[in-house]
């Protein structure tokens, strides 16, 4: 087993898991379970600047699926624990906190890759082909993207959100930015915690 205190990779973490489920399949629920809570506790102050935002005109009055509001509850988050115990990449989220809103997610996340919306599929000026069934036929065709337009949407997007410079995103992110090394070293206690529990049994 990997001493408590050392730097440990999703490979590792891994290997854990299949240590716990071994002792007892419990062991291995209730360490996902403990992870989770304390990404269920990062979750709140997510939801609360959801609900403090305030979106652009067009998506309060959006009824489609993009609008704010509309279908999925704005605040509505689910937490995941990504690692299994069979996977093979040596660096991931342990925990993660996912948005679900449509709307929520185009307020929060549009543009912070750095492209601008508007630029089109490969930077082409136009959408990907579209499908739509019309009267049971199927219809094809690209729209133009201007880039204008979308240049103009996300400085509304950071205007209403209070953005001045390029973070991560502009909700999520800056709500927990601050708690992260703390609920770092939590998930760090429950691991070490784990690892002494499986060093007991195995050692």
């Amino acid at each position: 087993m990997i001493k408590p205190g050392l730097e440990i990779s999703a490979q590792e973490i891994r290997a854990l898991k299949r240590d716990l489920k071994e002792i007892e399949p419990s062991l291995q629920r209730q360490f996902v379970k403990d992870i989770k809570i304390i990404g269920s506790e990062a979750a709140k102050p997510i939801k609360a600047a959801i609900r403090g935002a305030r979106p652009l005109s067009g998506m309060r009055f959006n009824y489609g699926v993009t609008g704010w509001g509309r279908g999925t509850p704005i605040d509505s988050t689910t937490v995941r624990s990504k690692l299994k115990t069979g996977g093979r990449s040596l660096n991931t989220s342990l925990v993660s906190v996912r948005v679900n809103s449509p709307a929520v997610n185009i307020m929060d996340m549009a543009g912070r890759s750095g492209a601008y919306v508007g630029q089109g599929r490969r930077k082409t000026g136009r959408t990907p082909v579209v499908r739509r069934t019309s009267d049971g036929s199927l219809i094809a065709y690209a729209r133009r993207t201007p880039v204008e337009a979308g240049r103009k949407f996300i400085q509304n997007l950071n205007a209403a959100a209070g953005i001045l410079k390029r973070g991560a995103s502009r909700i999520a992110w800056p709500s927990v930015e601050k708690d992260l090394p703390n609920y770092e070293r939590r998930i760090d206690g429950v691991i070490e915690s784990y690892y002494r529990t499986a060093n007991r049994k195995f050692n």
